[in-house]
């Protein structure tokens, strides 16, 4: 008798980084996070070129517009390469929306600045594990290192309680996406497709709603609540 999970299984595609040996995944999560390390600097270089940076809520119009329509890139050709190679074409536009939203935010006072920390850490981290590399490890001690080198920069500023509650929690929240979906993303990108998948660490911020979509349908489809009669 089959008795189907409460949740829907995980999307794969064939040929995805999960089937490779251990190194080759390594390298793969490696480079990812490397390359998503460097499109964040040049993000923090092109906030510098906003000089007069738009309203708030048009830049983040301007970010959802763009990650939807990747989002449709993605389902309408999803696990073929073309759709891997589309949305890399993507990337250098998705750059500059997000640099104007990042320019929006830290005019509005938001310590957008957080979150670099825990990047930082998990990517040092990926780089001197060795090959002893666990999620769960680099979740915990990048959170841990951000958030003390997070402290020190509030202590060092006089930032106010509220900035530093503010810098704290994005630098948490983002790190908790940030390891989640590198996770994920293993079983949906392929060897080669580091491009992509760094698309995937910006566009996956919608995947909680197409994931919700998911769930009901897949609750619809096997009657997990239904009552048995």
């Amino acid at each position: 008798m089959y008795v189907p999970n409460y949740i829907p299984e995980p999307l794969e595609v064939p040929g995805n980084a999960t089937e490779e040996r251990y190194s080759a995944r390594l390298a793969f999560i490696r480079r990812v996070e490397a390359w998503h390390a460097a499109t964040v600097v040049l993000i923090a270089v092109l906030v510098q070129w906003v000089v007069a940076p738009p309203r708030l809520i048009w830049a983040a119009a301007a970010t959802l517009a763009c990650l939807i329509a990747l989002a449709i890139v993605r389902i309408a050709f999803r696990g073929r390469p073309f759709e891997a190679r589309l949305s890399a074409a993507f990337l250098p536009v998705l750059l500059a929306v997000v640099a104007l939203l990042a320019a929006a935010l830290a005019r509005a006072g938001i310590p957008v600045w957080s979150v670099t920390f825990g990047l930082a850490a998990a990517l040092v981290y990926a780089y001197a594990c060795g090959r002893d590399f666990s999620f769960v490890g680099q979740y915990f001690l990048a959170l841990i290192a951000s958030s003390v080198g997070i402290a020190a920069v509030v202590l060092s500023v006089g930032l106010s309680k509220g900035d530093a509650a503010w810098a704290l929690g994005l630098n948490a929240g983002f790190l908790t996406y940030f390891v989640y979906d590198l996770a994920s993303m293993l079983s949906r990108r392929r060897i080669g497709e580091e491009p992509a998948a760094i698309v995937d660490l910006y566009r996956d911020v919608l995947n909680v709603f197409g994931y919700f979509i998911r769930v009901i349908r897949h609750w619809r489809k096997h009657r997990i609540w239904s009552q048995p009669r």
